[in-house]
């Protein structure tokens, strides 16, 4: 259960949240979002293409990108810039706070901004789902 501990963070979870995955989506405040390991780093990103709106859990993140499995574009995990070819606007992210305690997401995130994804094309939920 996502937790509001802290002023402008929230708890998503223990530290090994995502034990050996690389992507596990979850829902905090309301907001489907999806968490990526990039080697040591975790960030959360939108769940959605914003593309067309792809489940991007069921995607792949390889070498710093995070690519739709839908179209094959991938974002950049460091500013979620678009792959070349594409002229869609950039994936939002959010660097997670790892600390003892658990996963922090800052509420000042643009991933907590209302969605702007289109309707339809998004998957069925899967894996973990946290929520506030």
């Amino acid at each position: 259960m996502a937790e509001r501990d802290l002023p402008g963070r929230i708890r998503l979870g223990p530290v090994d949240l995502l034990g050996d995955r690389d992507l596990l989506p979850v829902t905090a405040v309301g907001r489907r979002l999806l968490l990526v390991r990039d080697g040591a780093r975790i960030v959360a990103a939108e769940r959605a293409c914003p593309h067309e709106g792809a489940d991007l859990a069921l995607g792949r993140c390889v070498a710093g990108r995070l690519h739709c499995p839908r179209h094959q574009a991938s974002f950049d995990l460091r500013d979620g810039a678009v792959s070349p070819g594409w002229s869609f606007r950039a994936l939002r992210l959010s660097a997670i706070e790892a600390a003892p305690d658990g996963l922090w997401l800052r509420t000042g995130s643009g991933l907590l901004a209302p969605d702007t994804a289109p309707p339809g094309g998004r998957g069925s939920p899967t894996g973990t789902e946290i929520r506030r």
